[in-house]
This record gives C-alpha cells, sequence and structure tokens, in this order.
C-alpha cells in the first residue's frame, strides 16, 4: 500500500509541475516564476523548504545523540533566519529586480564580478554541498519506502526531482509546494502527538531540556548548531530563490515571517521525537533514519505511505529550489553577464534547463560519497556564514559599505574559514560560552569578515554608483504602493 501511495502522490506532484511547466516559456520563467508568486505560493513553498525533510531527520539524529535544545538548534535556526531575512535584505532584492540572491551583490555595488564571485559561492555551498545533504536524506526516505541500497535510492531521488524542475521550475516547486508542506506540516504534528501518548513518561528528560545549560560553557554546542543556521542561513539561496520570484516586496517579506513562525513552533518537535526514539531504538549509531523506521513499522500503511511520500515531496521541493538558485547563478549572474547578454530566449531556456541536470549529478555524487546529512549541510552554511552574510543584511541599513569592501570581506573570510580548519583558531587558553564559541572555526572567520568589511568601508567609501543602488532598495516600489493603496498601477503612477 506504501508503494502504492507513492505513486498515486507523485503523479499529484507531476500534475501540479505540468501546471507550471504550461507557464514557463522563458529563462525568467523558469527561475523565477517572472516575479509573479502570490503570498500563498511563497509562503508554503518556504514552509516546505524550512521544514525539508532531510534537515528535519537530522534534527531528530541530534536530538537522539545530543538533547531536545540540541535538536531545536536546526529547526528552530532555519525559522529564524527567515524572520530576519524578512526585516534585512528580503524587500531590498525585490526592489532590485534580482533574479538571484547573487545579483543582491553585483546590482547593489554596481558591479556584475561581485555579484558572478558571490554567486559562484552559492552554487558550491547550496547547489553542490546542501544539494549534496537533501539527496542523502531523500534517499533515506526513498531506501526506507522501496527497500532498495541506498546509491540506487539517490538515483531514483535525483532523476525524480530532475524531472519535475526541468518541467517548470520555481512555478512547478511553488505548486507542488502547497500539498507537500500542508501534508508534511500534519504528519509531524501526527508523529509527535502519538509518540507523546504512547511514550509511558519517557520523554521530556529534564536533563536534555534544562535552559540554564545554554547560558554556559555547556551551551556552546547548542549555540553553534543555532546560530550557524539563524545567521548562516539567511543568505540561504534555495529560500532567495523563492523570494526572487514573489509577486512583491511586501508579499516577499511578509510570506518569510510567517514561514518562520510556523518553523518555530515545530522546531521543539524533532528533539521529543529523538528523545524518545532513544527508548524505542536504544544503541542506534545513526538515527537520521528512525523517524522512517519508525513511521513504516507502527503506523497504518496508508498513513504511512502518506507521510512518507509527503517527505519525499518535501525534500524534492527544497532541492529543485537548491537545483534554480544555483542555475539561476549561472544563468544570470555568469551567461548572461559575461557570455552573451542578448541570447535568443528558447536557447537560455535550454541551457538552463541543461545546468539543472549538472547539479544534479554534482549533488548526486556527493551524496553517495558522503552519506550524511548534516556534515554536508553544515559545510555548505559554515561557507556562507563566513562569506557572504555581512555584505547582505547590513547595507540596506548603512549606504557606507563599498564595493571593494564587500570583495576584501568574503575573500579574507573565506581564506581564515580555510586556515583555521586545517590548523585551528589562534586564541589562546580556555574561557566561557563567547570564548568557547570563538574557537570554532566558522565563528572566528565570521568576526574577522565583519571587522574587514567595516574597516575597508571606511577607508573606501562607495562610489556613486553604489550609493544610486542603494536608494533604490530603500525606496518603496511601485508594488508595493499598489498594495498599499489598492489601486492599478497606472492610477498609482
Amino acid at each position: 500500500m506504501i508503494i502504492t501511495i507513492f505513486v498515486i502522490f507523485m503523479l499529484a506532484i507531476y500534475y501540479l509541475g505540468f501546471k507550471g511547466y504550461q507557464r514557463v516559456n522563458s529563462a525568467e520563467d523558469l527561475i523565477v516564476a517572472n516575479w509573479n508568486l502570490p503570498l500563498p505560493l511563497v509562503t508554503w513553498s518556504l514552509t516546505a523548504a524550512l521544514l525539508a525533510a532531510p534537515f528535519y531527520l537530522g534534527a531528530v539524529d541530534s536530538g537522539y545523540f545530543l538533547g531536545g535544545w540540541e535538536a531545536f538548534a536546526t529547526m528552530g535556526g532555519l525559522g529564524t533566519c527567515m524572520i530576519i531575512g524578512a526585516f534585512t535584505w528580503v524587500k531590498p532584492l525585490r526592489r532590485l529586480k534580482g533574479w538571484t540572491i547573487g545579483d543582491y551583490y553585483g546590482l547593489r555595488f554596481a558591479d556584475k564580478k561581485l555579484g558572478a564571485f558571490a554567486g559562484i559561492i552559492t552554487i558550491i555551498a547550496f547547489g553542490f554541498f546542501n544539494a549534496g545533504a537533501l539527496t542523502v536524506g531523500g534517499a533515506l526516505i526513498i531506501e526506507t519506502i522501496f527497500n532498495i541500497p541506498l546509491w540506487a535510492a539517490a538515483l531514483v531521488f535525483v532523476i525524480l526531482t530532475l524531472v519535475y524542475s526541468i518541467m517548470g521550475g520555481l512555478w512547478s516547486l511553488a505548486y507542488a509546494d502547497i500539498l507537500n508542506g500542508i501534508v508534511s506540516v500534519l504528519g509531524i504534528i501526527a508523529v509527535t502527538v502519538v509518540i507523546a501518548v504512547t511514550s509511558d513518561g519517557t520523554i521530556f528528560n529534564a536533563e536534555w531540556w534544562d535552559p540554564s545549560k545554554l547560558f554556559t560553557k555547556a551551551g556552546a554546542e547548542f549555540w553553534s548548531l543555532f546560530l550557524v543556521l539563524a545567521v548562516g542561513d539567511i543568505a540561504a539561496a534555495d529560500l532567495g530563490q523563492r523570494v526572487c520570484g514573489a509577486k512583491s516586496p511586501r508579499v516577499a517579506s511578509k510570506s518569510m515571517i510567517i514561514a518562520g513562525i510556523i518553523i518555530i513552533l515545530v522546531a521543539w518537535t524533532p528533539g521529543m521525537i529523538g528523545e524518545a526514539f532513544r527508548t524505542i531504538f536504544p544503541g542506534a549509531d545513526n538515527a537520521e533514519s528512525l523517524l522512517l523506521t519508525y513511521t513504516a513499522t507502527y503506523w497504518h500503511p496508508f498513513f504511512a505511505g502518506l507521510f512518507l511520500t509527503a517527505m519525499v515531496g518535501m525534500a524534492m521541493s527544497t532541492l529543485a529550489a537548491c537545483y534554480m538558485a544555483a542555475v539561476g547563478v549561472f544563468t544570470k549572474n555568469i551567461y548572461l553577464d559575461f557570455i552573451n547578454p542578448k541570447p535568443r530566449q528558447d536557447k537560455l531556456l535550454f541551457i538552463s534547463r541543461a545546468a539543472i541536470v549538472v547539479c544534479g549529478v554534482v549533488a548526486l555524487v556527493l551524496s553517495v560519497a558522503f552519506e550524511e546529512i548534516l556534515s554536508l549541510a553544515y559545510l555548505a552554511w559554515d561557507i556562507i556564514l563566513v562569506t557572504l552574510i555581512w555584505p547582505l543584511v547590513i547595507p540596506p541599513f548603512w549606504k557606507g559599505v563599498s564595493g571593494k569592501a564587500v570583495w576584501w570581506s568574503i575573500t579574507v573570510g573565506l581564506i581564515v574559514y580555510l586556515t583555521t580548519n586545517f590548523f585551528g583558531v589562534p586564541l589562546p587558553g580556555e574561557g566561557g560560552l563567547i570564548w568557547t564559541l570563538l574557537q570554532v572555526p566558522g565563528f572566528f572567520s565570521f568576526i574577522i569578515s565583519g571587522i574587514v568589511m567595516f574597516l575597508v568601508s571606511f577607508l573606501s567609501p562607495p562610489n556613486k554608483a553604489t550609493l544610486e543602488a542603494h536608494q533604490i532598495e530603500k525606496t518603496i516600489s511601485e508594488e508595493e504602493l499598489e498594495e498599499m493603496n489598492g489601486l492599478p498601477k497606472e492610477q498609482t503612477a
């Protein structure tokens, strides 16, 4: 029955994907949905992305081995990053009419080379490493449903995602995410309720949920997990791609806030589930697949099939968004900006779809090589944290950031991160919570990157073009005026 439900659910997903395909006539349609996604589509798409099945499975693993707060860190960090993003870069990026999050750096600082540089980092972090992590998670679900080897499951999962991504791009995943998001949220709540009712008092271990430890040295693990996401994932390309397609800056910002709140409200569940699994599945070496095993073993096949398939759909959605983000960067910030600025639309669309296949192949290879979710995912988030965060969240509020400062900030942050990973952080001795966090290469590099950006900005102020771009990102757009006044564009003009 599980396989039957899987087939039916996939047919529904592909039907929605075909609806997206019918709206795609150009690369802009494929990559940014022609800047026309309404609030419900963006919100549920972001919710499905934040509840990405692989990362939820990884959070349960953290709950199993580390404790409730450490499990909360992953999902809570994802929700928090969305809310921070809603109040920082989201409206500016839409006002600048960016195709990708990489576009923010190129448009805001009037430097296409900077946009390509930031975009390449995005491709590596999200198109390759994060996509690899998502592929592992999706493969675990396929493996559970069909009882096939992980490498074969990864291949099936990638093919399913590629077909759906190539069909309608951002439109396809936005349509499908209404189904994925609703079923997945309901499924996660159902699993949590069932475990709570049947746990016989084996959950909510006071020691694992002690809030006082968060503010001592013992809380360093929680904060290192939480902050990498709450801060490092602010520049998440897969989330940014959905935002780029929003109908207006206000829709983009509002959808981010709603999705972030939904995720924070369910962020406590993986810790509780992981805690219960210590009793249900004692002695596990890897707990990332236990939620799947539990559902398939203890639930009625109908409900198990519905939940497992929804988790596949949710993973497909987020993986597809990683593909689209990476392809968007290649198409806009590399191909259009440097190779062929005026291609035929059919050729550009073909190139974009071919690039999706390349991303899928690379992610597949990485997933088979690593076979772990969080190790690949946190590598992606670390890279973004030490390079792209400062130049994304500060410029909307301070016009003094210069393009030269951003170049230096990104470059120095990356070099320091790579160096400290090999040779360690050059800080002596031990200390409390803050000092312990600074011993982590990612946070140390993040602080150095920020210092460099502010210092170089004071030494080398922004040029006229950069200041003009800042004025655009601060000015309410025509779309926002339409929404505020409830009038057609020609009347507001």
